[in-house]
């Protein structure tokens, strides 16, 4: 989702439980999956685990898979946070006076290796484009550096990030450990993009109304980044 900035901080939680869970996890527990990896070049020193995922990176209707299970009870505590984040923020009760839902399309688990690297992108696809990127470190050092737009930032475990995503972002894990982030996607369904009155004004987002926009063939001047 674009906004006025590069990072969102939402404040942080304790991810102790979570992190105890993830160091149990085996190499044969990460290499179950390898969608990511394969499909995107940017991806290919990590490893995930889908939680709730779908490779048709569908905006409704997300397929909580069977991984979910063995970590909900570490995830309760943060999704309500998160969701309160949301739903009851200041912009929302101005707008609809009341508290709004919405929902998690995606939840990963997203190892990268030690002395690997996320080179530089932007994400081009619709429901990451309408999403609220969060990020929560479990397992990361110091010399784990995520860049996005002109900042870069050295997150700390538990602290809940929400990143702009529609401006160039990479990571760099200089430490001698893998680094590990819960990753969500966090959805407003009503939620319209910020270019959709100067692209497709009076129409509801969609796929088809926004692929120019998503794939970024008509750049987005919405939000300019700091120089």
């Amino acid at each position: 989702m674009n906004f006025d900035g590069s990072f969102l901080r939402h404040g942080e939680a304790d991810m102790s439980l979570l992190k105890d869970l993830v160091l149990q996890l085996t190499p044969e527990h990460w290499s179950l999956e390898d969608t990511r990896q394969n499909r995107y070049e940017v991806h290919k020193s990590t490893q995930a685990i889908g939680l709730v995922y779908d490779e048709d990176f569908r905006h409704i209707n997300p397929t909580v898979k069977p991984a979910y299970n063995l970590f909900a009870p570490a995830l309760r505590q943060l999704f309500a946070m998160i969701a309160d984040c949301y739903e009851a923020s200041p912009a929302i009760l101005a707008k609809f006076g009341r508290r709004v839902e919405g929902y998690f399309i995606r939840v990963n688990l997203v190892k990268l290796a030690a002395g690997g690297e996320i080179a530089e992108h932007k994400d081009m696809n619709f429901s990451l484009a309408h999403s609220h990127r969060i990020h929560v470190p479990i397992i990361t050092n110091d010399k784990v550096v995520f860049k996005v737009g002109q900042e870069a930032l050295s997150m700390k475990e538990g602290e809940i990030y929400e990143i702009n995503n529609r401006r160039t972002h990479a990571v760099v894990n200089g430490g001698t450990e893998d680094r590990v982030h819960l990753i969500l996607d966090w959805v407003f369904p009503w939620e319209r993009c910020c270019c959709s009155d100067k692209v497709h004004p009076g129409v509801a987002c969609s796929p088809q109304a926004c692929v120019e926009i998503d794939r970024l063939k008509i750049p987005c001047t919405c939000f300019p980044e700091a120089h």
